[in-house]
């Protein structure tokens, strides 16, 4: 269970870095709950067309991936507002599982209760679903690394990274799609609706005190680990509460600490420097950073790309 954990925490981390500096969280959490259709459907398959292999997570994969594409496609964008797509999408998605589920012979395949579908259950992942796991994060990683420079400058700022040649429908596709394999493979751990805890947070809490987004990639990993880490553990402790709860619940109150503590170092770096507070640090780089990143501006998401890519970054993590 912890294997399953470390491999979640990690691709969390990764992905989820990106998902909050571009501000598409919401966006992440339609595609995680429209992957409960593909859950749906691959039961509803197995239970009438008999084929064991067309397994819940390969049906989550292909309508998780379907529907990613769909967000990143110019054209929806061009026609209907984006969180209009998504509630759709979200909203769909579910409804679809719940139907094919209903339709479903509980007599011919195994279906999981909708308690274990939508909060998982880390302590249930069979070493097989663990290799699997690795196996696909790795996928999702390798391609993150070798692009991370592109995939850096479209975070920061879409019009910046069209006008510097990258193909931003292509990258968002990219993107979108590993969003969505990672929800799918998280499912796992915290299920369908705690999945978007493990995404957003820790990045979320790395974002306050990293400097860049490397930094911030490399903390919110870390943080994932160890928080993760923390909630399974104390799930076992009390066996009553079910692991994707509990993380969930560590999560959420070290962000509301990691806000304390930053919002404390804040004030004290502005009376040193006779600032006001949330200006920016002692180096001029900590606080401007999570500052930009609350405010958005495209003038500064472009310097924190450029001011990034300067430091040395040459597409490697």
């Amino acid at each position: 269970m912890f294997l399953a954990t470390f491999v979640a925490a990690v691709l969390c981390g990764v992905i989820g870095s990106f998902v909050v500096v571009k501000r598409i969280v919401f966006m992440s959490g339609g595609i995680a709950h429209a992957t409960f259709g593909g859950i749906g459907f691959a039961y509803f398959i197995q239970s009438i067309v008999l084929i064991g292999w067309f397994a819940p997570m390969i049906g989550a994969v292909i309508v998780g991936i379907s529907v990613a594409l769909i967000m990143a496609h110019p054209a929806v964008s061009r026609k209907l507002r984006e969180d209009s797509v998504i509630g759709v999408l979200w909203a769909a998605g579910m409804a679809i599982g719940v139907i094919f589920i209903a339709l479903s012979d509980p007599s011919v395949v195994y279906i999981k209760s909708y308690e274990a579908i939508l909060f998982g259950n880390v302590l249930l992942v069979s070493t097989e679903m663990v290799i699997i796991m690795a196996a696909m994060a790795l996928m999702i990683i390798a391609p993150v690394i070798y692009l991370y420079r592109d995939l850096q400058i479209l975070t920061f700022d879409e019009s910046h990274a069209r006008t510097s040649g990258i193909n931003v429908t292509l990258m968002n596709a990219f993107l979108y799609s590993a969003v969505a394999v990672t929800c799918v493979l998280v499912m796992n751990v915290v299920g369908v609706i705690m999945v978007m805890a493990l995404i957003t947070i820790p990045a979320s809490i790395a974002i306050l005190f990293s400097k860049g987004m490397k930094e911030t990639i490399i903390l919110a990993v870390i943080v994932s680990l160890v928080l993760s880490s923390a909630g399974l553990i104390l799930s076992v402790h009390w066996d009553r509460i079910p692991p994707g709860a509990m993380v969930a619940i560590v999560l959420t109150l070290a962000l509301v600490i990691s806000l304390i503590v930053s919002r404390m170092r804040d004030k004290d770096t502005s009376r040193e420097q006779g600032q006001h507070p949330g200006t920016g640090g002692a180096d001029g780089t900590s606080v401007s950073w999570a500052s930009r990143r609350a405010n958005g501006g495209a003038h500064g998401n472009s310097a924190d790309a450029q001011s990034e890519k300067s430091d040395g970054s040459e597409g490697s993590i």
